[in-house]
């Protein structure tokens, strides 16, 4: 019988170990997502730059409206992200999945799933 309280207190103890390291891990996370801002930021400005210079280019060549409509969806994406950049872990694989679903759903290739 005695090896049942020591049991529960080794399976207490290691739970609240790894209940810690838990902890820690999602803390180093979201730290590695607030560092990204400056970087998230730089490519915002670079999506909104590239979508400038499609623009002149749609004006001048009169592409596919499919290659449109792609670039249109992508944009949309993006500025949804850059919009409410990640601001922990959480957030940023939520986002990174939204933007994957929009993509695959607006591939017609994809099915949509």
């Amino acid at each position: 019988m005695m090896r049942a309280p020591m049991i529960v207190a080794a399976a207490t103890l290691l739970a609240a170990c790894t209940a810690q390291q838990i902890v820690a891990a999602q803390s180093g996370a979201d730290s590695a997502v607030a560092q990204t801002q400056p970087t998230i930021a730089l490519a915002c400005w670079l999506v909104q730059a590239a979508d400038a210079g499609f623009q002149v280019y749609v004006a001048s060549s009169k592409p596919d409206p499919s290659v449109v409509a792609d670039e249109t969806k992508a944009t949309q994406a993006a500025n949804a992200i850059c919009a409410a950049p990640p601001a922990n872990v959480a957030q940023a694989i939520a986002d990174v999945m939204g933007a994957y679903k929009a993509v695959v759903a607006a591939t017609p290739e994809s099915g949509g799933t």
